[in-house]
């Protein structure tokens, strides 16, 4: 397999430093470009081959989203992760949809760097734990439908769930003290406010949608 040419881009000199030394000791690791710009990155993009970006965020003239995102127009078979100290849910979405395939936590205590870009290359994607669930706990609020609002007023509630308890019109009439003639009319408005052709069917939606009680 050929050296990877690896882009660093984190404005902290120590830190980059850091991360430098990492590769330096990383068997599959060629070329090691250290950035501190946003600026800079852009033109290592434009101008050399990169096989894995790790790019921290917040730099002093931009986003590393906006680096991430010019890898993947420019250099689509390249993978790019993020460790960074930032990690607000919405920037954290922006990373990955511009193409980042893993997001680490500067103060993450298991952070090991080397191990993640070994993921990345074998096509996983490594999260740091809290951003994983963050993930998981957007997707599912996405999935989770929205709750309908009860379209039926007090009393068609009580006169439909009276139906489904099987009460008859008159019964339904006496029970709530109303006029016989009243209750074909609210039972028609419910029907119509649920899209139903008859009872049954109109008791099994309102009790799915916890209208009434099951």
């Amino acid at each position: 397999m050929s050296k990877l040419s690896i882009l660093l881009l984190e404005d902290n000199p120590i830190i980059a430093q850091r991360f430098q030394q990492i590769f330096e000791g990383w068997q599959k690791a060629g070329q090691i470009i250290s950035c501190e710009t946003l600026a800079d990155a852009v033109e290592t993009i434009q101008n050399h081959p990169v096989d894995l970006l790790v790019a921290d965020l917040n730099l002093p003239d931009g986003s590393g989203v906006d680096a991430i995102s010019l890898l993947s127009e420019q250099q689509p078979d390249a993978q790019a992760i993020v460790i960074s100290a930032l990690s607000y849910r919405s920037l954290v979405f922006r990373a990955i949809r511009a193409g980042a395939v893993g997001y680490l936590l500067k103060d993450d205590d298991s952070l090991e760097i080397i191990q993640a870009c070994e993921g990345v290359l074998a096509g996983t994607s490594p999260m740091t734990a809290s951003i994983a669930r963050m993930m998981i706990d957007a997707v599912q609020e996405e999935e989770t439908p929205a709750k309908i609002e009860n379209p039926l007023t007090p009393r068609e509630q009580e006169v439909l769930s009276a139906i489904a308890r099987g009460y008859t019109y008159k019964e339904v009439a006496k029970l709530y003290e109303i006029s016989a003639s009243t209750v074909p009319v609210h039972i028609r408005n419910i029907y119509r406010k649920l899209q139903v052709n008859n009872r049954a069917q109109a008791a099994y939606e309102a009790k799915q949608q916890g209208f009434i009680e099951a």
